[in-house]
């Protein structure tokens, strides 16, 4: 090869060498989007089951077992005071017993011989009266104090409980009662008010007759049989003139106010004995302590430091130690409501019972107290109805 074919190589291949760094590269052409790619919805799939995971982890499985924690503490609660409540509530059917079925009833006069053994009966009764109502207090106060708990839980005696409380605290019939038997005296007519009006009526007629005798109608139920006539009449002509005037009708004539005094004065002196609601949550709290070798948070005081309270000042034990004093059953008077109470507090004691061997925790009933019981309930029925009659 001569000189002029090597310098004609060497400039072409400059010149090729030259335009390949002159030109600019090319710009990479951009890829068409994926419609759908496996991998990418895998790890979607993944990373959304992560987050589902930590959740239910984290949260819903947390307030399951937290909920089914706090729902078995508050069985366990109700269970662990269930065995004492239930052994109360047999000593008050044995009791019941002896009043309503085997008419053993004479105790209950304070003037009965032996004086000293009949006290013991009377103030047993009322021990055991008190027990119960601390046992329920001390489950209610441990299932409050559960953590984040509802205080409403409702235990399978929960109705049975409330009529026991009930027989306890209310007295709107006593009301209703000496609204129709007073008005019935002096000849009111009641007929064209319906239940509610006659109710109401009652209470109002309540609020008057208190006022119409100085306040002294319920701490003393004997007040008004010793007053002189005088007084004992201008209180029926106040009382007789207010129910009138309320309900429409003509005022008694003053010889009929005159016959019925006495009978007059017999409807407005009355005896009960209500324990109002929060006096039971005060009288349940006197009678419970804490106890350190259970574990149950509270157990009963004893019958000794129960004869101690009896003779406080509070209200609720004034109540309680005279609620059975003198009841009779041989001539039940119908202005001492106390016999009606004492049978209704029997059925509903019994009525737990029942309730009770109704659940699985029937094997805590004595059988033969559980038949005692059920004939209890028809008995006192039976008799509530016949004097309702």
């Amino acid at each position: 090869m001569d000189n002029s074919s090597a310098i004609t190589l060497t400039a072409q291949a400059s010149a090729s060498t030259n335009a390949h760094v002159q030109t600019p590269p090319a710009m990479p052409v951009p890829a068409a989007p994926v419609a759908s790619s496996p991998a990418l919805w895998a790890a979607i799939i993944g990373a959304g089951s992560a987050l589902l995971v930590s959740f239910l982890k984290d949260f819903l499985f947390e307030w399951l077992k937290e909920r089914r924690t706090r729902h078995q503490s508050q069985a366990d609660v109700y269970r662990q005071y269930l065995a004492p409540l239930c052994e109360t509530c047999e000593k008050i059917v044995w009791r019941s017993k002896e009043i309503f079925i085997d008419k053993r009833y004479a105790f209950l006069k304070t003037s009965t011989l032996p004086l000293d053994f009949n006290a013991y009966k009377r103030i047993s009764t009322l021990y055991r009266i008190a027990a119960l109502i601390g046992w329920i207090r001390g489950m209610n106060l441990e299932l409050r104090a559960l953590p984040r708990t509802k205080s409403n839980f409702a235990t399978p005696i929960s109705k049975q409980i409330m009529a026991f409380q009930k027989a306890l605290a209310d007295g709107p019939h006593v009301e209703l009662h000496r609204l129709t038997r007073l008005s019935a005296l002096w000849s009111i007519d009641l007929s064209r008010l319906n239940q509610a009006q006659q109710a109401a009526l009652a209470m109002r007629f309540e609020i008057e007759a208190h006022a119409a005798t100085g306040g002294k109608l319920k701490p003393n139920p004997d007040h008004l049989r010793s007053l002189p006539v005088d007084e004992k009449l201008e209180i029926c002509r106040r009382l007789a003139a207010y129910l009138a005037k309320e309900t429409g009708n003509k005022a008694p004539d003053e010889y009929i106010i005159k016959e019925t005094v006495e009978r007059a004065v017999g409807g407005l002196s009355y005896r009960e004995a209500l324990l109002y609601r929060d006096w039971q949550d005060a009288l349940g709290d006197a009678m419970i302590e804490h106890d350190p070798d259970s574990v149950r948070r509270f157990r009963v005081v004893g019958y000794e430091k129960f004869t101690a309270l009896l003779e406080t000042e509070a209200s609720w034990f004034r109540v309680l130690g005279k609620s059975i004093d003198d009841i009779d059953f041989d001539e039940i008077d119908p202005s001492d409501f106390r016999s009606q109470q004492l049978r209704d507090l029997s059925a509903a004691v019994a009525a737990i019972l029942i309730g009770i061997a109704q659940t699985k925790d029937a094997f805590l009933v004595d059988q033969g107290c559980l038949e005692t019981a059920t004939r209890l309930r028809d008995v006192i029925a039976a008799a509530s109805s016949a004097t309702k009659a």
